[in-house]
């Protein structure tokens, strides 16, 4: 049996003599965060009354037979009757004795317990004098757990709950849990382990997780050179970071379930973890965990690995550029590496607001110890989300001496296809620069190994543009030479053309009246990008497509390209839903890319609709492949927590499809003027109206701004 130290000496119990004068100014409207933050601390002393008096701690307690308290005890149901109605709060404090269901805010002492007449959530524990907050007190309860409570009982905003629980008793029911049915292992053996193997693993806290709401959901484990993700919310109130653990857990690999299909596509299994877990020993020290063993990698290359090899919440250590991004209502960190924009963002349940201790590395390249938590997987693509576990700023200083070398790794080779099925007249990078790292004017130069396959212009005076050519079927080496400071570093890649006679493919008409499922290939024009979707539409002379590729394969198109491309018909529907859904293609692939830049065609848009029209377009039919010439208003709306923008006409209001207005960054410039834009309706979550996806803005001189959100620069 387990006691806390203050009650286990004072073997107390707070008798009722009449009205314990415990009233308290509940003149509430919201809880946010900072309430929160500043009730755990006051009520963890005193209590003001409505008369403004302080409660002190119940003189009257007696000593109780902790084996079987002597208290006059209401059931759940009895405590859920006393909340009454909305905004009602009890004057009287009650007993009840219950099972802790969950703990869910370990910071509060937030609960749910629960009798055999129901259950109730608690809003905040403490000592049974009210002295100490939950963390405070040396033992507290857990999941399993039998306690009685002190409380008040309250109806707020039409949620019943207790209020200000005072802890009079608990007994630990975790010596049930019977630690012989799992296997102990290394967090190594863990990794590799089978998934609901049980075992039993040690290892230092060296970061935890929170979900929304900030409560505790997991913490990273490691040991040595190894890692793993630990989830559940009750273990992980009952550790804080530096405290050695041992853990009783099943292995897992998690995947959000409505990214199971795409995940399986692009082979990967998901978030390497441990689940259901128990803390079975916690020193409560504050151990070191880093150290030499911690392999040593790059944030490009840590994107770069196949979501098929399986590292999530496996550590490394890189040097790394922290850039913080607030957004409204929310704040993005983004990890990326000395080139700036390689890298992903991190895994945040909270708005960002769990990262805030980022805050003061905004800017700087530090040394980050960080894991892949998992990975984004979409209809095209899987891209890792990151989680820090530990930064460290050491006043990174860029060796200027390894510039050619950075220009080559980070600006030369990347430009290169594996394949090129045309002459992509491709511009290439000849001068590198870095502010950041504090250098300027690193050249690169570029040859090839036969220059009847692969050619480039203009690398002998070292123009501001060089261009690299294709010409015949073969293969080429391609050699990237960087030049900085009297240093030379070189790298080189392979490079295979293939021009071939033209392959059998369908217009875009004939796609849109395929049959759903089928595989096809299509010929047309790369047109505008999609929004919030990865891809773009395939336009030609006989109608209008949605495409959907992986990020690989979108990089290797531009706006104006005309491709031959491979992928399944497909209706995007939910399961359940009655409407029509969106008309596309999934999982496509480049076949042949004949590059140009041109101009896709407009023979099917629809003019002569009046945006009222648009707006009344009937979901149950296809209207996703139609591309309407609408005169509207631009109308951009912007708040505190939010950016919406809308095309509006008289009283007729057409909401764009994005999950941020920044999507739609290029269309801000015509705020509040009348203009002519090209939209599609869309319908990628199955709703029973259309949403518009905005193409371009035609000018009076004839020429057009398009969308090129998706396309790389």
């Amino acid at each position: 049996m387990r006691f806390s130290k203050v009650l286990a000496a004072l073997l107390v119990l707070i008798m009722i003599l009449s009205a314990i004068s415990c009233d308290i100014n509940f003149e509430e409207t919201e809880k946010t965060t900072e309430e929160t933050t500043k009730e755990a601390t006051t009520e963890a002393t005193t209590e003001t009354t409505a008369e403004g008096t302080t409660d002190q701690p119940d003189e009257t307690e007696t000593e109780v037979d902790y084996d079987d308290p002597q208290v006059d005890l209401i059931t759940i149901a009895e405590a859920l009757e006393l909340c009454g109605n909305e905004g009602n709060i009890t004057e009287e404090r009650y007993y009840i004795r219950a099972t802790v269901k969950t703990i869910t805010n370990p910071q509060y002492g937030a609960m749910v317990i629960a009798d055999e007449t129901g259950e109730i959530s608690v809003y905040g524990t403490y000592s049974s004098d009210g002295s100490l907050a939950f963390p405070e007190m040396d033992e507290t309860p857990v999941k399993g757990d039998e306690v009685i409570l002190h409380c008040i009982l309250q109806n707020y905003n039409g949620t019943k709950e207790v209020k200000n629980a005072r802890l009079i008793w608990f007994k630990s029911n975790q010596g049930n849990f019977d630690v012989s049915q799992y296997k102990t292992a290394t967090i190594a053996e863990a990794r590799e382990a089978a998934t609901g193997e049980k075992l039993l693993v040690s290892g230092v806290v060296a970061r935890i997780t929170y979900a929304n709401g900030y409560k505790p959901s997991g913490f990273i484990l490691v040991e040595g050179g190894e890692s793993i993700y630990v989830y559940n919310n009750d273990a992980a109130g009952q550790v804080e970071i530096g405290n050695r653990v041992t853990v009783a857990a099943s292995k897992t690999y998690w995947i959000l379930e409505s990214e199971s299909s795409n995940a399986a596509k692009h082979g990967y299994k998901g978030c390497n973890q441990l689940e259901d877990a128990t803390v079975v020993e916690n020193d409560k020290g504050n151990n070191e965990w880093i150290n030499s063993a911690i392999p040593t990698s790059t944030v490009k290359e840590i994107m770069d690995t196949p979501v098929s090899e399986d590292i999530t919440t496996k550590i490394f250590k890189v040097t790394a550029l922290i850039k913080k991004a607030p957004g409204k209502g929310f704040v993005n960190y983004y990890i990326n590496d000395l080139d700036e924009k390689t890298g992903s963002y991190t895994y945040t349940q909270c708005n960002g607001g769990d990262f805030d201790w980022l805050d003061e590395f905004d800017g700087k390249i530090c040394t980050v110890y960080m894991v892949a938590l998992n990975a984004k997987s979409t209809v095209s693509d899987c891209v890792y989300r990151f989680l820090p576990v530990a930064v460290n700023d050491e006043g990174f200083t860029f060796n200027t001496e390894n510039a050619a070398e950075f220009a080559v790794k980070y600006h030369g080779v990347t430009q290169f296809e594996k394949l090129y099925t045309g002459d992509p007249s491709l511009e290439l990078v000849g001068c590198v620069s870095s502010e950041l790292l504090g250098f300027e004017g690193a050249t690169l130069t570029y040859s090839s190994s036969d220059d009847g396959v692969v050619s480039f212009t203009g690398t002998d005076s070292i123009p501001e543009s060089i261009f690299m050519h294709c010409h015949n079927t073969g293969s080429a080496t391609v050699t990237v030479t960087g030049q900085y400071g009297g240093k030379t570093y070189s790298e080189t890649v392979t490079v295979s053309v293939k021009i071939s006679d033209e392959i059998p493919a369908i217009t875009v008409g004939e796609a849109i009246g395929a049959p759903v499922g089928e595989v096809i290939t299509v010929k047309g024009i790369v047109g505008p990008s999609l929004v919030n979707q990865s891809g773009f539409y395939l336009i030609d002379e006989t109608g209008v497509i949605a495409v959907i590729l992986s990020d690989a394969e979108l990089e290797k198109v531009q706006l104006g390209h005309e491709v031959i491309l491979k992928g399944t018909r497909a209706t995007r529907l939910k399961d359940g839903a009655t409407v029509f859904g969106q008309t596309n293609l999934d999982g496509c692939e480049i076949l042949v890319n004949n590059y140009g830049d041109q101009e896709y065609s407009t023979a099917t848009f629809i003019e002569g609709k009046t945006p009222e029209e648009f707006y009344a377009l009937d979901a149950n039919e296809d209207h996703g492949t139609e591309v309407y010439v609408l005169t509207v208003t631009v109308e951009v709306v912007e708040s505190a927590y939010y950016t919406n923008i809308n095309l509006v006409s008289g009283g007729t209001k057409i909401g764009l499809y994005c999950s941020s207005a920044n999507q739609y960054n290029w269309l801000k410039a015509y705020a509040g003027q009348q203009v002519t834009v090209e939209v599609a309706p869309c319908n990628w979550n199955a709703k029973s109206y259309y949403r518009g996806c905005v193409l371009a803005v035609r000018h009076a001189d004839g020429t057009k701004t398009c969308n090129e959100l998706n396309f790389s620069k």
